[in-house]
C-alpha cells in the first residue's frame, strides 16, 4: 500500500480512542521469536509500531511494555505499510484484563502529563 493511500485511510478513520505519539522501544513476540521494535503511538485500544521484521495483517503478537509492572498485552496486526526498509503497522489490543487496561491508561496518562522538551 502506498503512502497516499495510507494517509487517506488514516484521515477517514473514526477512532474511538486518542492516539498519543511516543518514541520508545518495545519487545514483541510472534510466539516463536522476540523482536525489539519501535513504538510510535499508543491508545487505550492499540499501538502503532515500526519494525524491521514484516508481520502480515492478522498476525497475532504479544507486546511487552518497558515499565516497572512488565505489562504484556496480546494483539492482532490490523494493517501493514512498507515504509522504506521498515514496516509501519497497527496493532489492536485483544482480550485485555482490567489490570492491563489500567496499566495502559496509566502509561498514556504519564505521556500526556510529561512536560514538553
Amino acid at each position: 500500500m502506498n503512502e497516499s493511500v495510507m494517509k487517506e485511510i488514516f484521515s477517514s478513520e473514526r477512532r474511538q480512542d486518542e492516539r498519543v505519539p511516543i518514541e520508545s522501544l518495545v519487545t514483541i513476540s510472534d510466539g516463536r521469536r522476540f523482536y525489539v521494535e519501535s513504538l510510535t503511538d499508543i491508545s487505550k485500544s492499540g499501538a502503532g509500531l515500526e519494525a524491521l521484521q514484516e508481520f502480515p495483517s492478522s498476525s497475532r503478537l504479544t507486546i511487552f511494555f518497558p515499565s516497572n509492572s512488565r505489562v504484556k498485552i496480546k494483539g492482532i496486526v490490523r494493517w501493514v505499510w512498507k515504509k522504506g526498509h521498515m514496516y509501519r503497522m497497527g496493532l489492536q489490543f485483544m482480550n485485555m484484563t482490567p489490570k492491563q487496561k489500567n496499566s495502559i491508561h496509566g502509561f498514556i496518562h504519564e505521556l500526556n502529563s510529561a512536560p514538553a522538551i
